[in-house]
């Protein structure tokens, strides 16, 4: 049997705003490559980092919080979280449980629509 080489891919995170998308990159790639604040709404645009471990590469993408798009800024962010989502090779759904609810489920709806599930 031939011997895989290195694998790699492109891994947008996906998730309702302050749900820890930026923490979880940071910890995955080792050190701060996106800012992490309790304001919600912080990350505006995409950040990649890449987390490598073994024969694995991993291009993570953090993604503004996904939500109604309810001003022209906020449906900025919704366009560019569309096309990141589209563009992937994979995308993870980060869900903090203390929030749990519809939104998750609304989110889930929204993300199979962009064929991401």
């Amino acid at each position: 049997m031939a011997e895989l080489g290195t694998r790699s891919g492109f891994v947008a995170l996906a998730g309702r705003p302050n749900v820890g998308k930026s923490t979880l990159v940071n910890a995955m790639v080792g050190r701060k490559v996106a800012i992490v604040s309790d304001k919600p709404q912080t990350t505006r645009r995409a950040i990649r980092g890449v987390a490598t471990r073994d024969d694995v590469q991993l291009v993570l993408t953090d993604l503004p919080g996904v939500q109604r798009p309810r001003d022209e800024l906020t449906r900025r962010m919704q366009h560019r979280v569309e096309q990141e989502l589209r563009e992937a090779d994979a995308a993870l759904m980060v869900v903090n449980e203390m929030l749990g609810g519809r939104g998750e489920c609304a989110l889930q709806a929204y993300l199979c629509v962009l064929g991401a599930c």
